[in-house]
């Protein structure tokens, strides 16, 4: 009996680290589009124009605050090319605050979601270009690493991909 309890015990135990070990592998930050792909319009004389997008960080319950300090992307093909090696890479500043995934109630830390302030991020416009000029082609993607800087100076970055649409409507 006192084996079977022992081993109900470690079983619990090991469990638990197997949750806890899944919440601390979450992806703590994610940048939600809307419009969720990245596009633009041509009308009939064959202007362009690039549709913006509102951006979000959305933070997980628990992640530190800091701010999205930038961004790099490259555009790639739908089979995982990068399109026009070399000259399809691109990078930006944004600086936006990331609010902490978790609120003070009563000296006591809450663990909730969070949202940042809006930013605009939207496609290139000479992305836009090559896109049309190669026809409109399906599941042309940007690659985007996004840095986050937080409060306790570590930086977090990680991988989205936005699918390039056209058109927009």
């Amino acid at each position: 009996m006192r084996k079977l309890s022992l081993l109900l015990f470690l079983g619990l135990v090991l469990a638990l680290v197997a949750c806890s070990t899944d919440v601390f592998l979450q992806q703590p930050y994610q940048v939600r589009l809307e419009p969720a792909q990245l596009g633009y319009e041509v009308d009939d004389q064959g202007k362009i124009t690039v549709v913006p997008n509102t951006a979000y960080v959305e933070v997980a319950p628990g992640a530190p605050g800091g701010y999205l300090e930038r961004y790099e992307y490259r555009v790639v093909d739908d089979s995982g090319n990068e399109v026009s090696p070399g000259s399809s890479l691109g990078s930006g500043f944004v600086g936006v605050r990331v609010p902490p995934g978790y609120e003070e109630v009563e000296g006591q830390r809450r663990f909730v979601s969070a949202t940042s302030a809006p930013f605009t991020f939207s496609l290139d416009g000479q992305v836009a270009v090559l896109h049309s000029q190669q026809g409109f082609p399906l599941n042309w993607r940007y690659q985007v690493t996004w840095y986050v800087i937080t409060s306790n100076g570590d930086t977090v970055s990680w991988k989205q991909e936005y699918q390039i649409r056209m058109p927009m409507k």
